[in-house]
């Protein structure tokens, strides 16, 4: 998972759609002077984000791609970044990475490892689609921080079948977390996308360090290259309330839920900044539409489950990805989860009857037993596999 999002005491950032065209930027509240602004202070271009290690621009090369069909280049680049058995790489949360830096260090969060097998097959000539998946929010508590995460990864087009020689021409996903492998198609990310994502990432970090100059740079950088990202607004905004910069934050806040109007972080936040500013009616009505999403979406329900899982509640897990498989008919990780659940609070027969529904939805025998020993405590990170959807 990549950080998308910080909750700073009672405040909320977004770390990685949009409803409404978004402001230019040149007409949101920069307060360059107030954080010691300059330029160049951003070091990484989108160039260089994707830029390839000149060892590996020779690997992925040779032999030409020209030379190679369809199958030989996806194999040609699972062998080249991957290695053999998939162990080339290790996942590793908690710092996003440029295509060359996550070769050199051969680990990287999911947006990393999905920027280098990007880079590969563009660098191939082939057809790939960076995508926004949707998954169960997880929290990641940091000091005065609490990070929430979203994922991303590599959708080929099509390439099943030219991978396996299958009649059937399915989307190959490479995809670095197993336990949020979907078949479900995300949003697509451009370059400029999946670049101010990366931006606000780095942002994300020197606010959490302090270093609030930096900070600036890198979110005034993210919203520049893809103004219809909804979460460097919100996270701009913790900034600027830690700066006492208020009215400029709830204008960002605003903006940030036009952009994603689903989005409920950035509504949690001016709820609370209404109510520190006595606005307490205003406050009731966020609240009221907060309490109506939850009672009616799905991932609210996935994201109490596994938060009470990762707190030993499983009864507790129970109920809410009960609710969630009410909601929801073919969501492979609410069964793998509840499955999960059941076996932990000694109900066997029903976490097999889960693991049976994952079987009918495709889920392979070896996801299967990894889940098993899942159950036994017996593997507690799952190795990466080349995920097929």
């Amino acid at each position: 998972m990549f950080r998308s999002m910080l909750i700073a005491a009672a405040c909320t950032v977004i770390l990685a759609g949009c409803a409404s065209a978004p402001v230019e930027p040149e007409r949101l509240p920069w307060r360059d002077a107030a954080f010691n602004y300059r330029a160049g202070l951003v070091e990484v271009s989108r160039d260089e984000l994707f830029r390839l290690d000149p060892e590996l621009q020779a690997h992925v090369l040779n032999p030409p791609p020209e030379q190679l069909g369809p199958s030989q280049k996806l194999k040609h680049l699972m062998a080249v970044v991957f290695g053999p058995n998939a162990k080339r790489f290790n996942y590793m949360a908690g710092h996003s990475t440029t295509a060359s830096q996550t070769w050199r260090l051969g680990r990287g969060d999911c947006l990393s490892l999905t920027v280098l097998t990007y880079a590969v097959a563009r660098a191939m000539g082939m057809t790939a689609q960076m995508q926004e998946v949707a998954t169960p929010v997880l929290f990641d508590r940091r000091g005065e921080f609490d990070f929430v995460n979203q994922h991303v990864n590599v959708r080929f087009p099509r390439a099943h079948k030219v991978l396996t020689e299958d009649a059937e021409a399915r989307d190959v996903v490479v995809d670095f977390e197993p336990d949020f492998i979907s078949p479900r198609p995300g949003r697509p990310l451009t370059e400029s996308g999946i670049y101010a994502r990366y931006l606000n990432n780095i942002a994300t970090e020197h606010l959490a360090l302090g270093d609030t100059q930096l900070a600036y740079a890198h979110y005034k950088a993210a919203i520049e290259a893809d103004p219809a990202y909804a979460a460097s607004y919100g996270n701009l905004a913790l900034l600027y309330r830690k700066s006492a910069l208020h009215a400029e934050a709830e204008q960002l806040l605003r903006r940030a839920m036009a952009l994603e109007a689903e989005a409920d972080v950035p509504l949690l936040a001016l709820q609370q900044m209404l109510n520190e500013q006595g606005r307490q009616s205003e406050s009731r009505r966020y609240e009221s539409v907060l309490q109506g999403r939850q009672a009616r979406d799905p991932y609210y329900w996935i994201n109490a489950g596994v938060q009470a899982l990762q707190e030993g509640d499983h009864k507790k897990a129970i109920r809410a990805l009960e609710q969630a498989r009410e909601m929801t008919g073919n969501f492979r990780e609410v069964h793998a989860f509840l499955a999960l659940a059941y076996w932990r609070a000694g109900e066997a027969r029903r976490a097999t009857e889960e693991l049976s529904t994952l079987a009918l939805l495709g889920t392979s025998e070896a996801g299967i037993s990894k889940l098993r020993k899942k159950f036994k405590g017996q593997e507690s990170q799952l190795q990466w596999q080349p995920q097929v959807q």
